[in-house]
């Protein structure tokens, strides 16, 4: 089973760098950048960066995304109407498009589930730049993307009291120390990757074979009762690996860098907490600013408890 996930993060990750739609991961993306700017400590005042406070997403663009974003706004109910039919269709769910960013070959479209099962994910919808023409049959999604999210949404009704402990463990910290969290707006609008809180995100795949029962039961009937879904979870066939939470803050004060006691009071938290979801978790405190072309948050000073050395609940 594990080799086969590893299949999947290969072609997941693949499709990421051909389709040019995502990019690449946080801590790369602010490797590069600062490597193009020829400096370990660029300067914010260059527009670069923006306050976690106040980003919403503006500024977030993609590889040869100009031209196609451009079209995709002026015909932005065909674009909005191509994605809803196409995740209906597909995924048998409603949703809310939040955001449309131009890529190389179309417009990449953030959204929103709707209904029970709560979710952000994305789709790509294929423009044709010389007709200026939006392609509304050809509507796809990067592999494993949707499914993945499906599933995470679906851990959090399975496992509904550890998640409210999670919340409510993380909510606690913004009110004991000066940190803080993304704002609603830049999740909706630049964060499609599965279950998404100002302070977390989870991500899981339709190949664990502990949701995987609730995954096609949901696909076969999406008004599924909670309790029905529940009671199709395998909890004996439940890996770890197979599910991440993913926990970031930022410091609050525009000026100061990561707290390395704040950090550890976070990490021992989720570590000794005996009542939080099962899954493997990784820990992050960054300063007070975001890149503000890929709203990446990992920085050079930003703290991390993550693999190889990520905590672990069976």
């Amino acid at each position: 089973m594990k080799f086969r996930w590893v299949i999947l993060v290969c072609g997941v990750s693949f499709a990421m760098l051909m389709s040019g739609c995502l990019g690449v991961t946080d801590k790369q993306q602010s490797v590069s950048k600062k490597k193009e700017a020829g400096q370990s400590n660029p300067d914010r005042s260059e527009g670069m960066y923006e306050s976690v406070l106040t980003y919403t997403g503006d500024g977030y663009d993609l590889p040869g995304g100009e031209k196609t974003e451009e079209i995709a706004k002026e015909h932005k109910a065909e674009v909005v109407k191509a994605t809803k039919d196409y995740i209906k269709k597909t995924y048998k769910t409603d949703i809310e498009v939040h955001n449309m960013v131009g890529n190389k070959d179309g417009v990449t479209v953030f959204f929103e589930s709707k209904g029970n099962l709560h979710f952000y994910s994305t789709a790509i919808v294929p423009i044709n730049v010389k007709e200026e023409k939006v392609i509304s049959s050809g509507v796809w999604t990067l592999e494993g993307e949707v499914e993945g999210a499906i599933c995470a949404a679906l851990y959090t009704l399975v496992k509904e009291e550890e998640f409210n402990e999670l919340d409510q463990l993380l909510q606690t910290f913004p009110s004991q120390y000066p940190i803080a969290g993304r704002t609603m707006q830049s999740i909706e609008n630049v964060r499609g990757k599965g279950h998404i809180t100002p302070y977390y995100f989870i991500q899981a795949t339709h190949l664990d074979e502990a949701i995987r029962p609730v995954y096609n039961l949901y696909l076969n009937d999406p008004d599924t009762s909670i309790e029905k879904l529940k009671e199709a979870y395998l909890s004996d066939k439940f890996d770890p690996e197979f599910f991440t939470v993913s926990i970031h803050f930022f410091m609050k004060e525009k000026d100061a860098q990561p707290d390395r006691e704040i950090f550890d009071e976070i990490v021992t938290a989720v570590e000794t907490n005996q009542d939080l979801p099962a899954g493997t978790y990784s820990v992050y405190l960054h300063d007070h600013y975001v890149i503000k072309n890929n709203a990446a948050a990992f920085k050079d000073n930003s703290l991390s408890r993550s693999s190889p050395d990520h905590i672990r609940k069976d």
